[in-house]
């Protein structure tokens, strides 16, 4: 467990390091956002430590997590809108409220229904929901998941004679 943590940690400040501030959007106000490299993707930092976290626990039980969709520019987010209205593509939301251009809506390789079995069952405990209904692919880290750092941290014991 501690080594988890220290792992979490580490895996943190990393994140951080490398995060690039980009305008994002949220409930149709543009944001400025932190966002890092994530699998193939990129996601907002906070998502991105969450979704690892996330994603080395079902490795570990023989569950291979990836990300096929994560943060969208508001041009991209424009695109899928436009494809969508014409009839092609997912169902996409109207560019400046889709929760991909906050860097916390994920959508996830669903390859066979262990997946999909293990998110339903495990991904709340990393903060991750399902959110649109009717796609068993798009997960939004909705927080309640941070990563705790146990710092050791010497006794001082008062010895009174």
């Amino acid at each position: 467990m501690r080594r988890l943590a220290i792992i979490l940690g580490i895996l943190a400040v990393t994140a951080t390091a490398q995060a690039r501030t980009t305008t994002g959007y949220r409930k149709g106000e543009k944001t400025k956002i932190k966002i890092v490299s994530c699998g193939n993707s990129e996601a907002e930092v906070h998502t991105a430590i969450a979704f690892r976290a996330m994603a080395r626990a079902a490795q570990k039980a023989g569950i291979d997590l990836r990300i096929r969709s994560g943060f969208r520019s508001h041009a991209k987010q424009k695109q899928l809108y436009k494809q969508y209205r014409r009839g092609h593509g997912h169902l996409a939301a109207r560019p400046g409220y889709s929760n991909h251009e906050s860097g916390r809506a994920l959508d996830i390789y669903i390859t066979d229904y262990r997946v999909y079995e293990w998110l339903q069952k495990h991904a709340a405990e990393y903060g991750f929901h399902r959110t649109v209904p009717g796609e068993a692919w798009h997960w939004e880290y909705l927080g309640g998941y941070e990563p705790k750092q146990r710092i050791a941290r010497p006794s001082h014991k008062r010895t009174d004679s």
